[in-house]
């Protein structure tokens, strides 16, 4: 049993540095696979952003969009959010719209208009969750490679006080290792 135990301990040291190094792999991996989707949609901040003229491909430049997208539909529907405003539009064109029919604007086909500002607040919302995903995905990315590297950080340490402590059991296995006890002269 004596012999066993540290071998245990460099066999799980061994297991804790494969899936230390496994989860820094699919950190990095999700990192460059949400990267080029959001490449790949081809995203620039208008100039009024917070980080303007610049391509959407990371946590700073996919927040300063989302940022400027809530901005854009404040502006255009007073403020108010999707739950907020009425399904059908107003004769006054506010953007509050009505969810009574009988105060909504009749369009040609005699049936109530749509209030428009209402799916400007919708795709405003869709836009703005779609790039808060991302920044949560890039950010959780981060933790995986964090966690990967912890990982890899305590399979050494764990392996080592395995080996150390097989090195103690078995002394031809100190010597190799020189992790030789010290001699101690006794008078």
């Amino acid at each position: 049993m004596k012999k066993l135990f540290p071998l245990l301990l460099v066999g799980l040291g061994v297991a804790f540095v494969i899936g230390g190094i496994y989860a820094v792999y699919r950190g990095f991996d999700a990192r460059d696979e949400v990267q080029q989707e959001l490449i790949a949609q081809d995203i620039t901040t208008p100039e009024d952003a917070s980080i303007p003229n610049a391509r959407v491909d990371d946590v700073a430049t996919a927040r300063s969009m989302a940022d400027i997208i809530a901005v854009h539909a404040e502006e255009s529907t007073g403020g108010l959010t999707y739950a907020e405003m009425g399904r059908y539009m107003t004769a006054d064109g506010d953007p509050a719209g009505t969810d009574d029919e009988s105060e909504a604007v009749i369009g040609a086909d005699d049936r109530p208009v749509s209030n428009p500002m209402r799916n400007v607040a919708f795709q405003a919302s869709a836009l703005r969750t779609s790039l808060f995903s991302s920044v949560m995905a890039l950010e959780l990315s981060t933790l995986v490679v964090g966690i990967g590297v912890l990982l890899v950080g305590l399979g050494i340490a764990i392996g080592g006080v395995g080996i150390a402590l097989e090195a103690l059991v078995v002394p031809s296995l100190a010597h190799k290792l020189h992790v030789d006890a010290p001699v101690v002269a006794t008078s």
